[in-house]
């Protein structure tokens, strides 16, 4: 990995116990995993919960609401501020030489958050160090997953760099500050598209400083994620500040990491006087992110006097059809629908459960939110429907089941059908799982149309006409049609890339997708936005 020498110094240059050399010494002494702990530096006890929570280091959501797993990450945080403050960084090493760099991989996201990017970044260095210098996970019984540490930790530490696909494109990235705050911690989850997207183009070979020389001005904004850190009142689980409803006492000052939702105009309003070179073509040069529901975050719409402001702009968008606003929210012309973001680990979870399709033996599924198990899709009267059909042989239809993974991979068909917004990351998921997406949502606007032949990898079926006629129409096609069915989970396989944020480099990726939609709308500026003054040239 790279990053070693990209970060700089190793933080732990210089105070590495050596290994033992004794060959008949036990295997914990051998590679310092003995962890027996000590007053000078955690309990055993402390150590195995370390250990629980090592290789889990690159996983974000493992717990049932945000502001929790930021909590998780401080947690680590707390006890990496004793170790950097202890004169004693041998000892620790020696006693539990990996439980260490459990430490520094798991308080990363809130080092980035309290210290910055950079102190991350060196931080990362220093783990990856103490790895080169001491490898013996195996045997010591401490085995960590290691693709992450060169493929998404780099990437979203703003130190893996790409070639922007080849084009000649110029894109300014913004420095946005606290409004792009948290890029290892936002970066999960299907808002992590904000994050992706923006650390893509920083270390693009597109990316200039020269503003104008710019194509495009990039605002990097972790809207979606920064609304869903709010916590909610006595939220269960979270360890609150004694006489506090809401905060947490581990989230170092948990009150200003989030936003608020009254302040949402304020906000947007705010970062807009942050950006120096948006009004000198209207802002119609630059690009807004959004990733939840079009202007709609966690139910809140998060810029209401947005026609006011960046009507003109460009949007990179999962979802073209606001809820409340409907289709004057998104101008084709203009914007630009694109995927949602999947994690990496779900990614190859799902696709270990993508059987060819001579072992399928479910005709569709869908497992998910429902009326019956949601408040919020009491009245989204597709997915009540799928209910009616779950009874119907050879279907598999509920709410969230621990085998959804295996569950798709061996069904024909994964329906995607619209939620509380038109579009659902179902339909991303299903291209892992060699699953072919049955879409069952009428306003959902496809992305990626001039690159992807629709028909050719899904089925559409009108979303108020979910009942058994179109379960014996999949029927009839899967038993009477095998062949067809095998080419088109075959398209459905080969079209994954498009939709995969940890393709850096291949021909077929999302960062590709959205590298020839803005060359598009580069060429198809229009020019009758004029500056608000001009003189003369000299001569004239």
């Amino acid at each position: 990995c790279a990053l070693g020498q990209a970060a700089g110094v190793s933080l732990f240059e210089g105070a590495l116990p050596e290994l033992p050399a004794d060959s008949d010494a036990p295997a914990c002494w051998r590679t310092f995993s003995c962890c027996e702990g000590s007053e000078a530096t955690l309990s055993a006890e402390l150590w195995q919960h370390v250990k629980s929570w090592y290789p889990k280091y690159h996983m974000r959501e493992l717990l049932d609401s945000t502001p929790r797993m930021l909590e998780r990450h401080y947690t680590f945080y707390n006890v990496y501020l004793r170790l950097q403050g202890s004169p004693l960084w041998r000892a620790w090493a020696a006693d539990c030489y990996f439980g260490v760099i459990g430490i520094l991989l798991n308080a990363l996201p809130a080092i980035e958050f309290e210290e910055g990017l950079f102190v991350a970044q060196n931080v990362f260095a220093g783990a990856l160090d103490m790895l080169m210098k001491n490898n013996k996970t195996v045997e010591a019984n401490w085995t960590l997953p290691l693709e992450p540490l060169d493929l998404q930790l780099p990437f979203f530490l703003g130190v893996r760099g790409n070639d922007c696909q080849g084009s000649k494109l110029k894109v300014f990235v913004y420095d946005t500050g606290n409004f792009s705050l948290g890029s290892l911690f936002c970066s999960a989850g299907q808002w992590g598209v904000e994050v992706a997207l923006h650390r893509y183009f920083a270390a693009s070979a597109c990316r200039t400083r020269d503003p104008d020389e710019a194509d495009f001005f990039l605002v990097p904004d972790y809207r979606a994620c920064h609304y869903h850190m709010a916590p909610t009142f006595q939220q269960r689980g979270l360890t609150r500040i004694e006489g506090d409803d809401y905060h947490s006492v581990l989230i170092r000052n948990h009150k200003d990491k989030y936003r608020r939702d009254a302040d949402a105009d304020a906000t947007f309003r705010k970062l807009l006087g942050e950006l120096p070179f948006f009004k000198r073509r209207h802002g119609m040069d630059h690009i807004f992110i959004f990733s939840d529901q079009g202007l709609i975050v966690n139910f809140t719409h998060t810029f209401p006097t947005w026609r006011e402001e960046i009507s003109h702009s460009i949007f990179l968008t999962t979802e073209a059809f606001t809820p409340g606003c409907g289709p004057s929210c998104f101008n084709p012309w203009k914007d630009i629908v694109i995927p949602g973001h999947l994690d990496w680990d779900r990614i190859r979870l799902i696709r270990q459960h993508n059987l060819p399709s001579s072992e399928r033996t479910l005709l569709f599924n869908f497992h998910g939110r429902l009326p019956v198990n949601h408040g919020y899709y009491e009245n989204v009267t597709v997915r009540r429907a799928l209910t009616e059909l779950a009874h119907l042989p050879n279907v598999s239809i509920g709410g969230f089941i621990e085998e959804y993974f295996e569950v798709m991979g061996k069904s024909h068909f994964c329906i995607v059908p619209e939620g509380t917004s038109s579009w659902t990351n179902h339909l991303y998921e299903s291209f892992f799982a060699g699953c072919i997406p049955l879409i069952v949502s009428d306003r959902f606007v496809l992305p990626f149309q001039d690159l992807i032949e629709w028909s050719q990898v899904s089925i559409r079926w009108p979303q108020n006409e979910v009942n058994a006629a179109m379960y014996l129409y999949i029927r009839d096609l899967v038993e009477s049609r095998p062949a067809d069915i095998a080419e088109m989970k075959k398209r459905v396989d080969a079209h994954a890339c498009w939709f995969d944020f940890y393709a850096f480099d291949d021909a077929c990726s999302p960062y590709v997708a959205v590298v020839r939609a803005l060359e598009k709308r580069k060429h198809a500026f229009p020019k009758y936005l004029h500056p608000e003054w001009w003189l003369p040239e000299s001569g004239v």
